[in-house]
């Protein structure tokens, strides 16, 4: 049987754990849900952002220091979650937090599971800006396995970009033995001066294999 996984985020309290609070975290519908990076966006909107929202929302590029994004959102589109809103903040995003991202998984698995970022769902690219326009070292997205510990205060993570610049989310302690839940904390930051103002998706994919 397949091991199956499941991609939530904790929108009330980031030192919390699934396991000890699982009512903190809200499990993404992955056809429908998707997550927002912006500046100023509202942290509960009772409406999907328009283009024009989103636009008036972004960070603006500095041309003296790098910008990391200050908030993440969920977009929740099955509006079903207890509340009357469509949005929630992403707590603890960018900051010195273990429970941010989680991964659930409910069987072992063959292959350590690993967190990659690509253009599209054909994960055959990584040309936009975003991800570093082509080279993964100068990718936005910034990511820290916090499984097992904090990723302590201003850290850097690991620009992540294809499958070589991946950031492996058991630690490095390689296959998962049975059900378990993963952690990680996601980050984008804007280089000083950037040449280039775009407003981009992209893909975060978590590859592994099972038995």
């Amino acid at each position: 049987m397949a091991t199956s996984m499941d991609f939530l985020i904790n929108y009330v309290n980031a030192d919390h754990s699934k396991a000890t609070n699982p009512t903190d975290y809200i499990e993404l519908d992955l056809v429908h849900d998707y997550l927002i990076w912006s500046k100023t966006l509202a942290d509960l909107m009772t409406h999907e952002p328009t283009a024009d929202e989103l636009n008036a929302a972004a960070e603006i590029i500095d041309p003296s220091i790098a910008v990391t994004v200050a908030k993440c959102l969920l977009m929740d589109y099955s509006h079903d979650r207890g509340g009357s809103y469509y949005t929630h903040l992403v707590k603890g995003m960018a900051e010195n937090k273990k429970y941010v991202y989680c991964f659930a998984f409910d069987a072992a698995t063959a292959t350590e599971p690993q967190l990659e970022a690509w253009d599209t769902s054909a994960h055959t690219t990584y040309a936009k800006h975003v991800l570093g326009n082509g080279t993964p070292a100068n990718s936005m997205v910034k990511a820290v396995c916090t499984t097992t510990t904090l990723p302590g205060a201003g850290w850097a993570g690991t620009a992540i970009a294809g499958g070589s610049n991946v950031v492996l989310l058991n630690n490095g302690s390689g296959a998962l033995g049975g059900a378990a839940d993963l952690y990680c904390n996601l980050k984008i930051v804007i280089p000083a001066g950037y040449s280039t103002p775009a407003a981009e998706t992209f893909i975060l994919c978590v590859r592994y294999t099972w038995a």
